[in-house]
């Protein structure tokens, strides 16, 4: 976070933001640990853990499970939910060198492993109707947005705090308020939760018309999957 905010003039407004918009998701899920929402101006008044980082741009540590059955697609056609599709994945590793994180926060990796994903599924970033983001802390957001292509280097603090991740926004993301508010189940969630709104099961919540949903982690093991509907 504070390479980040170094090189390109990052602030903590705009990691409150992150905070505050997955927790105002997490208030439409009533199945989310945390559930209270908070603004940005109360967020910046949260206690710092490891300064820059707040309280609040911490994930939470809780139990829990997570159970998703993948299957045929002619399997899924006689089961009775309808059937959310993996359109593409990739994977890629970035373990080289004595620094945590890379000198590139995982630029290099997320290339690799959304482009991967992008042809299989035959999309990219523009059509995307949600993501979800393995958010284990705020930082990581904005790393992945601009490692997987959403928008450029540096931008990504000023691209969230314009409202691109909220609901009605233009990626709306970790609608079920992500590890930071509603679950910490190392990423596990928020795959269930691109299943539900695909599928139009996500309640209060639901992105209108959502077709193709992005997973993605910025990590030494970087993730990208593209979920979508049958119609895609």
């Amino acid at each position: 976070a504070q390479q980040h905010m170094h090189r390109y003039g990052t602030t903590q407004r705009q990691l409150g933001t992150i905070a505050s918009t997955f927790r105002h998701h997490a208030s439409l899920n009533p199945d989310a640990v945390m559930r209270k929402p908070f603004t940005v101006d109360e967020y910046l008044q949260s206690p710092f853990i490891c300064e820059p980082l707040r309280r609040l741009d911490h994930c939470l540590i809780n139990d829990g499970g997570v159970a998703l059955i993948v299957t045929t697609k002619e399997r899924a056609a006689d089961l009775p939910h309808r059937p959310v599709l993996i359109r593409g994945h990739g994977q890629a590793s970035s373990f080289v060198g004595s620094d945590f994180p890379p000198d590139d926060l995982w630029s290099e990796a997320m290339g690799q492993a959304g482009h991967r994903s992008y042809e299989m599924a035959g999309v990219c970033p523009k059509d995307m109707t949600g993501l979800m983001i393995y958010d284990n802390f705020t930082p990581n957001v904005l790393f992945s947005l601009e490692g997987f292509g959403y928008c450029k280097t540096g931008e990504a603090g000023s691209w969230v705090e314009e409202g691109n991740l909220a609901l009605g926004g233009r990626y709306p993301a970790n609608t079920s308020g992500g590890h930071l508010s509603e679950s910490y189940m190392q990423g596990w969630n928020l795959h269930l939760e691109a299943a539900r709104q695909i599928r139009g099961q996500a309640g209060a919540r639901q992105i209108p018309e959502a077709q193709f949903v992005h997973y993605m982690a910025a990590a030494p093991v970087v993730s990208s999957i593209v979920y979508a509907g049958e119609s895609t």
